[in-house]
């Protein structure tokens, strides 16, 4: 409700009654004069028509002082519920505003719980699927039998773990054998290799070239790729067609020239070194 129309009908209101008032006081007076003309003495009657006008005059000023105070704080107080109306239409607003969020929140609330029962829904549909959960009624008693069930595989994967370790350490002694075993053979391999290259000397053949018999030297040119050494540990054997007819221990080796010494008392009998024998590499042990 506007307030300038309330203010407009009180301020009426005053003016009616003071009107009123006034028109009361019109009538007594012509009362009075009708009254004073009838009588004997006029002037009396005139003197005492004055008087009562002023005691009638006194009171209606009085009386209409009272409604005029009357109706300013009529309008103060309508001023004042105004204002708190006009409090309580915007608590009102707030409270209404307040009010259409909590209908949201609800709305979405509500939205979530279909949701959520929705994957609930889908969930408890999963667990039915699954063997062991196949004739379960409800979330409650599927997550009781799903608990039970995690807690016997918790307990299969301990014994399997045990197991497991039991494996894990005669598999770690297997795996440190076998890497011992490996450590074996690569140094078999590498004594066979040595073998091998020492044994593939062999296969070289060299012709001597020259023979002191006076000394008990032979010289034959083996190149410089041959690896022969000087000393006992490169013994030389020279044969003639197939027979082993002497032993020769290497003296020099310069630009792979070689010269190597015999001894005469292990000649066979009636035998000496010549020109175009040919000399071999001893094989190693083992061959």
């Amino acid at each position: 409700m506007k307030i300038a129309p309330l203010i407009a009908i009180i301020v009426t209101l005053g003016l009616g009654v003071a009107g009123f008032m006034y028109s009361s006081q019109q009538q007594t007076t012509m009362k009075l004069v009708v009254g004073a003309a009838a009588g004997p003495d006029g002037s009396s009657g005139l003197k005492a028509v004055n008087q009562s006008l002023d005691g009638n005059v006194a009171s209606i000023s009085g009386e209409r002082k009272k409604a005029l105070e009357a109706t300013a704080e009529a309008v103060t107080m309508l001023q004042r519920s105004a204002e708190e109306l006009a409090t309580a239409e915007n608590e009102l607003a707030s409270q209404e505003a307040a009010l259409a969020d909590m209908r949201e929140k609800v709305k979405e609330a509500k939205a979530r719980q279909a949701e959520i029962q929705a994957e609930l829904d889908a969930l408890l549909a999963f667990f039915r699927s699954l063997p062991a959960l196949s004739s379960v009624s409800d979330l409650n008693e599927a997550v009781a039998t799903l608990e039970t069930t995690v807690n016997e595989q918790k307990e299969q994967v301990s014994t399997l773990s045990s197991e497991l370790e039991g494996k894990v350490t005669v598999r770690d002694a297997a795996a440190k054998k076998v890497a011992a075993e490996t450590e074996e053979l690569r140094k078999l391999d590498g004594v066979n290799r040595r073998f091998e290259e020492e044994y593939r000397k062999n296969d070289d053949e060299f012709t001597i070239l020259a023979v002191d018999p006076r000394w008990k030297f032979v010289v034959f040119n083996a190149g410089k790729e041959s690896r022969i050494v000087t000393g006992d540990s490169a013994p030389l054997l020279v044969k003639r067609g197939d027979v082993m007819i002497a032993k020769l221990r290497v003296v020099s080796v310069s630009s792979g020239q070689v010269v190597a010494e015999f001894k005469t008392e292990e000649l066979p009998a009636g035998v000496m070194l010549e020109v175009g024998d040919r000399v071999f590499m001893q094989k190693p042990i083992g061959s």
